[in-house]
């Protein structure tokens, strides 16, 4: 079959486009100019510029969210040639309903415990696939190895997530987020409950133990589903040993990761009981704490070897002392993490983010958060809101958000920042981030934009400097 992705270089449909290629189908698509990181894992797929034509022979066009409303060369023409096309969700849900599947969703969470579930996957050799929203390092990028199962990434952004039928649920965590769509927690919470009580007879919902008390009036409403939780109040929970290594409670022995934070552990912990009962469930075998703890044991020792994921605490290379890394962290929890993370990992040396908000409302709804939070860096450079298909405001947030962190330089009470910047430009922020690192540094580029890509601008300016 020959599909054409519009958007291609997107995180979604890189991944997507590449799991389709594995799959021995003809894939080809069309992006704006600018490199995407997401090039490593488009290598031998064509990707023609965003005004060229639609090639011949397209059974399927699959686009981004983004370009829906968009004019598109090749989608105005499949439309005037009666090609179908579906929407990257929507494809989602085609492949997802061909096969058993695991969907994992959450505010936070999801691309990690996918990707560790995708490597888990392979390390068993399992007739399976997956496509997520990002890429594991390594040689063995994307994974696919049979239709016997898939894992994917099931965004609540705009209900999204509601368009998929999976035999096993994952719920990592629930926050507000995505302001432009919700208006507020309790709706979100709304559309998780829906997420889950719409599930098909007899689907599993492996759960964080954190969100317990919204999966008691869950259970009430549809009984005939299968619970598992995992967390500090489940019957999976986490114990870190003088040896640095990991216990998990119901199984024997210990395993050894080389994260040092219990927070993203534990997506690898989602990762194996989610696979664990999704093999259950396609082998038509009774899914339960006590089975799947049987299959944890093998899936542990895997994680020792696990490589991690793109733009996830990713070290992107090391220079004359400073080391450069991203991370996709966009929401007051996940920066948190990320910083927690790199203190642990890098002690003692100035860790310092150049910043590019994601979504305007995004940052205006969580304003106060964002500014706990970021304060607790060393220094901060702050760029302007990433322009993403999201049209909800201006550089104006991003302004805001500097003023508000500039008052708390030197106020040692409220966290450890002591040097603030606003970068009207890309430019600008090369310059003032390269003229303040120093040997030892740790330097982030933070957000869900495309700020990465200064990273090798950021260290030759350095060098000239």
């Amino acid at each position: 079959m020959k599909y054409f992705l519009v958007g291609i270089k997107g995180t979604g449909l890189s991944h997507l486009a590449a799991y389709l290629a594995k799959g021995g189908n003809e894939v080809e698509g069309c992006d704006v100019s600018e490199d995407f990181f997401t090039s490593e894992i488009l290598k031998g797929i064509t990707v023609h510029p965003l005004d060229a034509p639609l090639p011949s022979g397209v059974d399927l066009i699959v686009y981004s969210t983004s370009y829906e409303n968009r004019m598109v060369s090749a989608m105005e023409e499949g439309r005037k040639t009666g090609v179908k096309a579906l929407s990257y969700p929507q494809m989602l849900a085609v492949l997802s309903s061909s096969m058993p599947a695991l969907a994992v969703c959450g505010t936070h969470g999801k691309s990690t415990t996918c990707a560790a579930a995708s490597f888990l996957a392979s390390s068993l050799n399992l007739p399976f696939g997956s496509v997520y929203g990002s890429f594991l390092l390594g040689e063995e990028k994307v994974f696919h190895d049979g239709d016997e199962g898939l894992i994917i990434e099931a965004c609540e952004y705009q209900d999204h997530f509601m368009l998929y039928d999976p035999a096993v649920l994952t719920v990592t965590s629930i926050e507000f987020d995505h302001p432009d769509y919700f208006e507020d927690l309790d709706a979100v919470k709304r559309s998780f409950r829906n997420r889950v009580t719409s599930l098909k007879k007899g689907a599993v919902v492996v759960y964080n133990t954190d969100i317990s008390r919204y999966v008691k009036d869950w259970q009430s409403e549809r009984p005939d589903l299968v619970f598992i939780g995992y967390g500090d109040r489940g019957p999976f929970s986490l114990s870190k040993n003088a040896d640095d290594n990991w216990t998990l409670t119901g199984v024997e022995g210990s395993f050894i990761c080389h994260e040092k934070n219990a927070a993203i552990v534990y997506d690898y912990i989602a990762a194996a009981v989610s696979l664990s009962a999704l093999m259950l469930y396609r082998d038509n075998r009774t899914v339960s704490a006590s089975s799947v703890a049987a299959f944890l044991p093998q899936m542990l020792s895997s994680i020792r070897d696990f490589p991690g994921l793109a733009a996830r605490g990713e070290v992107v290379k090391t220079e004359d002392g400073i080391t450069y890394i991203d991370d996709y962290a966009h929401h007051p929890h996940e920066i948190k993490v990320c910083l927690d993370n790199l203190r642990r990992k890098y002690p003692g040396r100035r860790i310092i983010a150049l910043f590019m908000p994601h979504t305007a409302s995004r940052t205006r709804a969580l304003m106060k958060d964002f500014v706990t939070v970021l304060s607790a860096f060393d220094a901060l450079f702050i760029q302007n809101v990433y322009s993403s298909a999201r049209s909800d405001g201006g550089n104006e947030a991003s302004l805001q958000l500097y003023k508000a962190l500039e008052k708390k330089v030197f106020r040692t009470f409220y966290g450890r920042l002591n040097s603030v910047a606003y970068c009207d430009s890309d430019d600008e922020a090369v310059m003032r981030t390269a003229s303040f690192l120093i040997p030892g540094d740790v330097l982030v580029t933070l957000g869900a934009g495309d700020n990465r890509a200064l990273i090798d601008r950021i260290a030759s300016a350095g060098r000239i400097s």
